[in-house]
């Protein structure tokens, strides 16, 4: 369970922003929390900006966090890191990238971050909470000075093979150090469709449409959807047809339609033949059924893209609900759609704003809950006429 993200110096983010999931003092829509102690948190938040405001950017962070925890065991000597400071600021460049993340894994809580320059990593650090007390798991400062309070025999080898631009994290992970392989897997469970993820939703899960029952539960998703679609089945093509689009080519949507008798008929659509929408909406839910059922975390930036409004609230009230997510999954997004910004459907603390700073070009972001907004405020309304920011201003002219 993902309680904060927070980054700094990064794409359109020059100073510390933070997305944090820890719920409010707002007892609206409880079933749309996860009860941990005396904390509960959000099952789901929505960013809302204009464009090139930075609410990507949120996400394109987090992205770039997890993906060089998992692959920075990897990185060549000397390679440089591939990370994207703020430059609209001389100095900033120069000046490291920070990330940090606060989660729950197997019940325990862990704080861990990291700050990277163009050739190394200069700072970072795992703690948890093993009995509700911080604990050191390991310390580095400077790039190459490490503390340890832990399995320190085993630490100091594993640290001899951590070059200066890779995460100490991915590395003892990769030598299968005990106490770091609840991060790592957190980590590897968190589930991410960005532009520069390229994630394909619809590609990580291809291959288990091939197994009856988990296709006959995604056909049911889209029959929810009224999207006209009353079953899937999968054909054989031979190999020279099926390199184009892999698996996508052999999926058909079953329709049934009647004639001017009511006669009822069956007919096969591939799939390449369905609306962009459809399609979408094909796309998203084989992944959605994923992070429900193992209640992991899924991020995604304009999840509505192509999709109608109603079927948007449908995926987000998937997340909320106690029936469909028992397990506590959690979805982070971006949309554009204004018909979100309803109290009956989210809380105030679920709903965040990007906007874009006219004198720095720095991203800022905050949630509607700092604005104090009452219970039965129009909110699509407000947003729409500028009173919480993140919107355009839009000047005359062509």
């Amino acid at each position: 369970m993902l309680i904060q993200f927070s980054v700094e110096n990064f794409l359109s983010i020059k100073d510390k922003v933070v997305l944090s999931l820890l719920a409010s003092k707002d007892n609206e829509h409880p079933e749309h929390l996860i009860a941990d102690g005396n904390k509960s948190y959000l099952k789901s938040a929505v960013i809302y900006g204009a464009n090139a405001s930075g609410k990507s950017n949120v996400l394109n962070a987090f992205w770039f966090m997890v993906n060089y925890v998992l692959t920075s065991h990897n990185q060549q000597l000397h390679k440089t890191i591939d990370r994207s400071p703020f430059k609209f600021d001389q100095e900033m460049p120069a000046r490291p990238s920070s990330f940090e993340v606060i989660f729950t894994a197997e019940g325990i809580r862990y704080a861990y971050g990291f700050s990277v320059t163009d050739k190394a990593v200069t700072e970072e650090y795992l703690h948890y909470y093993p009995n509700g007390r911080q604990a050191l798991i390991f310390e580095r400062k400077d790039t190459k000075d490490f503390r340890f309070t832990v399995d320190i025999d085993e630490q100091n080898t594993l640290k001899e093979r951590t070059s200066a631009n890779k995460l100490y994290l991915s590395v003892a992970s990769n030598w299968s150090y005990s106490k770091v392989i609840p991060v790592l897997e957190w980590f590897a469970s968190c589930q991410i469709i960005t532009k520069n993820s390229a994630a394909d939703a619809y590609g990580r899960e291809a291959e288990q449409l091939k197994d009856d029952a988990y296709r006959r539960a995604i056909a049911s998703m889209l029959r929810v959807a009224d999207l006209g679609i009353q079953s899937l089945q999968i054909r054989n093509l031979d190999s020279a047809s099926s390199q184009y689009g892999g698996i996508f080519t052999n999926i058909e949507a079953i329709h049934t339609v009647q004639d001017a008798n009511g006669n009822a008929f069956s007919y096969a659509l591939n799939m390449a033949e369905e609306s962009d929408g459809t399609n979408s909406y094909f796309n998203l839910i084989g992944i959605v059924k994923r992070v429900l059922d193992q209640g992991t975390l899924l991020v995604a930036d304009e999840m509505d893209a192509h999709l109608h409004p109603l079927l948007t609230r449908h995926l987000v009230s998937l997340f909320d609900s106690t029936e469909f997510n028992p397990k506590g999954a959690q979805l982070i997004f971006t949309s554009h759609s204004t018909n979100l910004l309803d109290l009956d459907l989210l809380r105030r603390d679920q709903i965040w704003f990007t906007e874009k700073d006219e004198r720095t070009a720095a991203t800022d972001l905050f949630s509607l809950y700092d604005f104090s907004v009452r219970k039965d405020t129009k909110v699509e309304k407000g947003y729409l006429i500028g009173r919480f920011g993140a919107i355009p201003f839009i000047r005359g002219g062509m």
